[in-house]
């Protein structure tokens, strides 16, 4: 099939509210500086309206790089964390348009690669289980690779269904605590004995590691995506968001 992979503008509802405030801070700081700008404790108050510009159109640059090069390089990161035979049965808990289901299945001969998800609309521009069959094949592995609707708090799944469960960026679209707990419970349960696990976010992963080994993966443990990824995500976040990957193996 011809083509590049899409794999989608994360988040594209906040990049452009980022880039419309940012534009109108810079309208106010501009106004203000050439109309006369009051103080805020002895600083120009159009030089705060600049500062949140800069600040906003750098968050909204830093979402659209992670989008088109970052969280590739983020997914490959993630993925060689696990050691792959290729016949592996893989769970990508949360796919849209495909970025770990299709990397799993690049690296699988006889396995096969499932992804589930709800395919929320305002995830990431063109969410659909289409586009993720589409990149899929683009990248020659339709043949290796299935979707499904599902809930990742209820999965439709037996127990003891995979030897890898993957997942990027899900865990903090969960809504609330018990919702996350219910997600990583229902990870460690269709995950077979001696069965991998590897998930990313910038929130949450604390949570992560606790409740897995709680759930029978005993090595459960969490660490920076990158020191560049990681550095930079808590610089832009200002420290509120550190990009970590949890990965672990569930005992038998």
């Amino acid at each position: 099939m011809r083509g590049r992979p899409r794999y989608g503008i994360d988040s594209p509802a906040m990049v452009v509210a980022e880039l419309a405030l940012a534009g109108g801070a810079s309208i106010a700081a501009m106004v203000l500086r050439t109309g006369g700008s009051p103080h805020l404790f002895g600083i120009p108050v159009w030089a705060v309206a600049a500062a949140m510009s800069i600040y906003l159109a750098v968050m909204a640059i830093g979402m659209l790089h992670y989008s088109l090069l970052g969280k590739v390089r983020l997914r490959d990161r993630l993925l060689r964390s696990l050691h792959w035979t290729g016949h592996e049965r893989v769970l990508d808990v949360g796919c849209g348009r495909g970025l770990l289901l299709v990397g799993a299945a690049q690296r699988l001969t006889d396995g096969r690669a499932i992804g589930v998800d709800r395919w929320m609309r305002g995830a990431v521009s063109g969410n659909h289980q289409e586009e993720a069959l589409r990149n899929a094949a683009v990248e020659g592995v339709a043949d290796r690779v299935e979707v499904q609707d599902g809930d990742a708090r209820k999965l439709p799944f037996s127990d003891a269904s995979f030897e890898v469960v993957i997942s990027n960026f899900v865990l903090h679209e969960m809504d609330t605590g018990a919702d996350r707990e219910r997600m990583l419970r229902e990870i460690a349960r269709v995950l077979r004995p001696g069965g991998r696990i590897a998930l990313a976010d910038f929130i949450f992963t604390d949570q992560a590691v606790r409740v897995l080994r709680e759930c029978g993966v005993a090595d459960a443990r969490r660490t920076p995506a990158g020191r560049l990824a990681f550095a930079s995500f808590a610089l832009l976040t200002l420290g509120i968001g550190r990009l970590y990957q949890v990965t672990g193996s569930k005992g038998g």
